[in-house]
């Protein structure tokens, strides 16, 4: 738990996170493009380029294990990768998929 009596002033958060792999979106260089050019306000460069996935057979639990295994590369501990990859199941791309999530 974080416990923020100062407001948590000095400590960012993004609003913003890509609606299929949940990293964050904290500028525009960060945002996927639609078919127009302009940019994705859900997705983030690396899922989303020119209005269409950049994976399109990519599935919840595919994406899941992807998330995990990236952050666990970039050393975070292990409980909160975890964490952070249940929370795919949640996001927008993978509504449908939701019933098949493991709690």
């Amino acid at each position: 738990r974080i416990d923020c009596q100062d407001g948590c002033k000095g400590v960012k958060f993004s609003k913003a996170v890509c609606q299929s792999c949940a990293s964050p979106i904290l500028r525009d260089y960060d945002k996927g493009t639609e078919k127009g050019g302009g940019h994705s306000e859900a997705y983030c460069r690396r899922c989303y380029q020119v209005g269409s996935f950049t994976d399109i057979k990519m599935t919840a639990a595919e994406m899941h294990d992807r998330v995990l295994a990236k952050m666990t590369e970039m050393k975070f501990p292990r409980y909160l990768a975890k964490l952070m990859a249940q929370n795919v199941y949640v996001l927008k791309r993978w509504e449908a998929e939701k019933s098949l999530a493991v709690v």
